[in-house]
């Protein structure tokens, strides 16, 4: 057989997959060194278990193509994925060793990757791991695209500066998990120097639903609110599928990240807004850490500021049913939020001057059973404002009047009288002053245009943490038209200053 610069693997409809398997061991030994594999629509390249491919060009998969790698392929070249869906390549190992920068192009599922190129990989499409992916040398940069290992999937080698995932693009390094766990994302930027900034993670407790995950990117760059002691590094969390969760996070810095002086840097978490203050930076180790945290968002650094305090009291009509206490908010499978936590509702601050311009927020904010909400307020928030309490079928309600923002703390209930909100747009219940709900489509009125959601979600058995779930028990029927008729029949709608 004479040496060729291309293998194409075409489909020979007589001897079929089994000439292709057969090709695939000879490849081992009598590809050439320049050579590349061309798989065309209609074929399988095909690997079989204790088999190693070796091709020092690059893999073509055409549209229509396959490979299904049960063995080890060691491509010096670039794969590329030609069929334009998720692709499963098979649950053996891609070995990346070439001496120039490989591209994968395509959206690839891999049973395990080793990667062993100093010039790095760069992924050009989603890509899943649902072994082992292995570092030996060398970057994976994934700019806008996910790279996600399964529940099952793990990390080896020695990730470090010259041996990691280069997250610093829209796109996310995600994991997926089976329980409570651990996992560390081996992430990092080669902005300039590459600098090695891993996260862990340490859920200890939380719900887990099919196809979840928890996902990271970083920036090499201050957060732009930072000032004074500050971190130039920030870190981006986020999750989907994974309810009522807590966790423990360390980041790790490098010192050439401190901005001043590392013994006056905390954790901060600047968004969701309003930002919170965590552990102190642990100098010895260049660490931040956070415990029990309940929710994610966007990490780093920073000088602990003079911060305020805001203690709201306030009821739902959607959960209460009386006696100082709210139900809980529920989905299809159970309460919505863990612990003591009915439900949420944002907070905005509003100057107190037509044209009430918004001044901050709007802020997510936790609101117990027993009606209490506390939450942190930007230390940049210092005048007079009114409050503004929105929530997802609830009508928008401000305070009756301004309040100062001048001292560390604030206090206000909505509760005691209807007067506590502008215009007494509150309903008495048993003793207590809640706010109205029934505003399903959040148009600061109640009327027949909620009915018509509420109506069609009826009709479909819809179930779920859904705004047209006007009673908050997770299924959407004729017991949630009660609030919504009663309100609509007193023409109920947001009072605000004019």
């Amino acid at each position: 057989m004479k040496d060729l610069d291309t293998v194409v693997i075409k489909r020979i409809s007589k001897i079929g997959l089994c000439w292709v398997a057969t090709l695939c061991l000879l490849l081992s030994t009598i590809v050439p060194a320049k050579a590349g594999i061309v798989v065309t629509s209609g074929s399988t390249l095909r690997v079989s278990a204790g088999t190693t491919l070796v091709n020092s060009g690059a893999i073509t998969l055409k549209s229509g193509g396959a490979i299904t790698n049960l063995g080890t392929i060691n491509v010096s070249g670039n794969l590329d994925n030609q069929n334009a869906s998720l692709t499963d390549l098979g649950s053996g190992t891609f070995l990346f060793n070439g001496a120039s920068l490989q591209n994968v192009n395509g959206q690839n599922t891999f049973g395990n990757i080793t990667i062993n190129n100093a010039a790095s990989i760069t992924l050009n499409g989603n890509t899943n791991v649902n072994g082992t992916l292995t570092f030996t040398e060398g970057l994976i940069m994934i700019g806008a695209n996910n790279l996600l290992l399964g529940p099952s999937a793990s990390v080896s080698g020695s990730p470090s500066s010259m041996a990691m995932v280069v997250a610093t693009g829209s796109g996310e390094f995600r994991k997926s998990f089976a329980s409570a766990g651990s996992f560390t994302f081996p992430v990092g930027d080669n902005t300039g120097a590459a600098e090695y900034s891993p996260v862990a993670i340490v859920f200890t407790g939380g719900s887990f639903g099919s196809d979840n995950y928890a996902g990271v990117s970083l920036a090499n760059a201050a957060y732009p609110t930072s000032t004074g002691n500050y971190l130039n590094r920030y870190w981006a969390i986020s999750q989907s599928g994974i309810a009522g969760f807590t966790c423990d996070a360390i980041f790790q810095y490098q010192v050439a990240d401190v901005i001043g002086s590392e013994s006056q840097l905390f954790l901060e978490r600047v968004l969701p807004e309003p930002p919170v203050y965590l552990n102190a930076a642990n100098t010895s180790l260049h660490q931040l850490t956070a415990t029990d945290l309940t929710g994610f968002g966007t990490f780093t650094g920073a000088q602990f500021l003079a911060i305020k305090t805001l203690n709201l009291t306030l009821f739902l009509e959607s959960l209460y049913d009386g006696g100082s206490i709210m139900r809980k908010a529920q989905n299809a499978s159970g309460h919505q939020y863990a612990g003591t936590i009915a439900d949420q509702v944002s907070i905005e601050f509003h100057n107190t001057t037509i044209p009430y311009t918004l001044a901050g927020g709007p802020y997510i904010v936790n609101v117990n059973t027993d009606g209490t909400a506390t939450f942190t307020v930007p230390s940049s928030l210092s005048s007079n404002y009114y409050i503004v309490a929105m929530h997802r079928n609830s009508i928008e309600t401000w305070t009756g009047v301004p309040l100062s923002f001048s001292g560390s703390t604030v206090d206000y209930n909505f509760t005691t009288s209807a007067s506590q909100a502008f215009g007494s747009n509150l309903k008495l219940i048993s003793g207590k002053y809640v706010i109205y709900g029934g505003d399903v489509n959040q148009d600061g009125v109640v009327d027949a245009g909620d009915m018509i959601p509420l109506d069609n979600d009826a009709a479909n058995f819809a179930n779920g943490y859904l705004s047209t779930d006007t009673n908050g028990d997770g299924s959407v029927n004729s017991n949630d038209q009660t609030i919504l008729q009663n309100n609509s029949t007193l023409f109920i709608g947001k009072i605000i200053p004019q």
